[in-house]
């Protein structure tokens, strides 16, 4: 209940949570950054130097105090604000995304970047993204300066970007997420080029923009009204009336663009994976398994992961299997970089279906034959399914797996919207804040409804999870979310 009481209950969280934000900066002497200055997204965070403004964002202490403040100014805005506006805000979230959308696809990211703090005029912008699409082939219709202005506008309201003058915009913090990093003249002579840029959320964001954004607008017919005859699986089947899979779909000849696109962009998911990552002992203690163990990364794509844990243990062994297509474009994709890993096998990759029987054993370059890995990794897949498949890919890796082979599942645990003793508490009891942190957490419900409406998958709760662990022989033996992470790392022991 919204008391006066509560609403001054969240005003000091607020207030305790920028100190502790505060009492960090100042111990390093940087400012925190600033919202008008654009950070592009990168795939890894080695180029990160220790006690700078960016890293400081990932360090335990401001993670959660940025969790906190979220949480509650999103209680204290909901709070006082009318409900008509609230209604409002809710069904106009599309118009919203459709805007971010054009920001992406008109290259203004990158066009705002090479012109600065000082921005451009809606007027010099419009003419410089029709240059622009006159890459492609030619313009049917110019881009109205007016139409783009009202756009950006309602963008600046939520600080995607600046104006900094009348009909004047900048790029702003947010902004970099959607650059791809080439430049407007890489992207005029060859406008695919852009998504080999070194951001692959641009690239990403083009499966968000068109598969996605189609599928979630066909999500109300598609429960609730279904038109006569049909029966799909899932929205997105619905929505482009196929019973194929949507990574089937990805695989069709026409589509290897996107399949390549989608391989780059979940690259850089790792962005989410706030102050922790799948590397930390706290996850699993991988310094404890002996030399030339071996990790099977299941439905490893092209092998982000691996990489990662390969990087940082260089003891260990890995083997990264999906679909046939997927391994094919691996290499391609991460053309020179990590070539010492592919090259000496410590990291190799292997065609499997994750529903059929694993190998008996496995080839281990430079190893020789190893009958049972020391862990299997399942990195961002179990929420592509629903239940009963996810106990089919779990019940074929219990059976390949050792007494002591190791599963780590990482995925997110959805923390319930209430109270309850059995959940995986994120607010001490007596906060003011909702108990799954409100707006600080809402990414994970979109991600659920994003996996119900594309795969016909879901994220879990942690009830969910122990349930299909137990009904294929598996226990979950540890769980540990990183503060502000959407994923979890879970751990689970043969039964």
């Amino acid at each position: 209940m919204a008391t006066l009481t509560h609403l001054r209950a969240l005003h000091a969280t607020i207030g305790s949570a920028l100190d502790d934000i505060e009492r960090v900066y100042n111990g390093h002497n940087v400012d925190f950054p600033s919202p008008d200055v654009p950070v592009m997204l990168k795939d890894s965070d080695a180029d990160l130097t220790p006690g700078s403004a960016e890293a400081l964002l990932k360090t335990d202490e401001v993670v959660k105090a940025s969790s906190y403040i979220i949480a509650a100014c999103g209680q204290l805005s909901t709070a006082v604000q009318n409900p008509f506006f609230a209604l409002m805000e809710g069904v106009s979230g599309s118009q919203v995304a459709a805007a971010i959308q054009i920001l992406e696809a008109s290259h203004a990211p990158e066009i705002l970047r090479v012109a600065g703090p000082d921005g451009l005029h809606v007027d010099e912008l419009a003419r410089k993204i029709d240059e622009l699409r006159a890459a492609k082939g030619p313009v049917s219709r110019p881009l109205e300066p007016w139409r783009l202005g009202h756009i950006l506008r309602l963008l600046a309201a939520h600080q995607w970007v600046r104006e900094v003058s009348p009909d004047v915009f900048a790029a702003s913090r947010l902004t970099g997420i959607l650059d791809s990093g080439t430049t407007p003249e890489q992207i005029r002579e060859n406008p695919q080029s852009k998504y080999d840029g070194p951001n692959g959320m641009a690239g990403l964001m083009l499966i968000c923009a068109d598969e996605m954004y189609r599928s979630i607008g066909c999500f109300p017919e598609w429960l609730l009204s279904p038109r006569e005859g049909t029966n799909y699986a899932s929205p997105f089947n619905y929505a482009y009336q196929t019973d194929e899979t949507f990574y089937a779909w990805l695989e069709r000849p026409e589509h290897a663009s996107r399949l390549k696109l989608m391989g780059r962009g979940m690259k850089t998911v790792r962005v989410a994976e706030g102050s922790g990552s799948v590397t930390d002992e706290s996850v699993f203690p991988w310094n404890t398994l002996p030399a030339d163990s071996l990790i099977v990364d299941v439905g490893g794509g092209i092998g982000s992961v691996s990489i990662q844990l390969a990087e940082a243990y260089s003891h260990l062994r890995f083997i990264v299997q999906d679909r046939q297509k997927t391994v094919a474009i691996a290499l391609t994709v991460w053309g020179a970089d990590h070539k010492e890993l592919f090259d000496s096998g410590r990291v190799s990759l292997q065609p499997q279906d994750f529903f059929a029987a694993q190998p008996t054993s496995y080839e281990v370059p430079g190893v020789g034959r190893v009958d049972k890995p020391a862990v299997f990794v399942l990195a961002r897949v179990m929420h592509n399914w629903g239940d009963e498949d996810c106990k089919k890919i779990l019940s074929q890796l219990r059976a390949a797996a050792g007494p002591s082979t190791k599963l780590i599942v990482i995925d997110q645990i959805l923390p319930l919207a209430c109270r309850d003793e059995s959940d995986v508490a994120l607010v001490p009891a007596d906060s003011p804040l909702l108990p799954n942190l409100g707006k600080a957490y809402a990414s994970g419900y979109y991600f659920d409804i994003s996996m119900m409406v594309s795969l016909g998958g879901k994220e879990r709760t942690l009830r969910e999870f122990s349930e299909i662990s137990r009904a294929s022989g598996w226990q979950i033996s540890n769980v540990v979310r990183a503060t502000g992470s959407c994923w979890a790392y879970t751990t689970l022991s043969p039964v």
